[in-house]
């Protein structure tokens, strides 16, 4: 029996909606406060070449995840191939994208 069956949601459905919720609330707080503090160490001491450019970045980049997490949620209603290739897809870019960010805002 289907836990979310009442609702026409599929049993894994809530861990990509709470990967979304939990990426918006991350990358808002980075591109509001500018401070890279949750994604780090809440107690960060390191030298970045830019911590303002680096938060705003990495909070759009953790904003499109979810976004992309949300889309998956989506996708796995119709085939959950097509829903798991996408989201590994996304997380491959997420991750070259914040290597890129990382190396030209990042810790020195």
């Amino acid at each position: 029996m289907e836990f979310f069956s009442f609702m026409g949601l599929s049993d894994l459905a809530w861990i990509g909606l709470i990967a979304f919720v939990l990426c918006i609330i991350f990358g808002l707080y980075m591109v509001i406060t500018k401070k890279p503090g949750i994604v780090r160490s809440i107690k960060d001491t390191a030298d970045y070449k830019d911590k303002e450019q680096y938060a705003f970045k990495g909070g759009i980049l953790i904003l499109c995840l979810g976004g992309a997490c949300l889309l998956v949620v989506v996708l796995s209603f119709f085939n959950s191939v097509v829903s798991n290739v996408f989201g590994l897809v996304a997380l491959g870019v997420f991750a070259y994208f914040w290597k890129k960010m990382h190396d030209e805002y990042g810790p020195v």
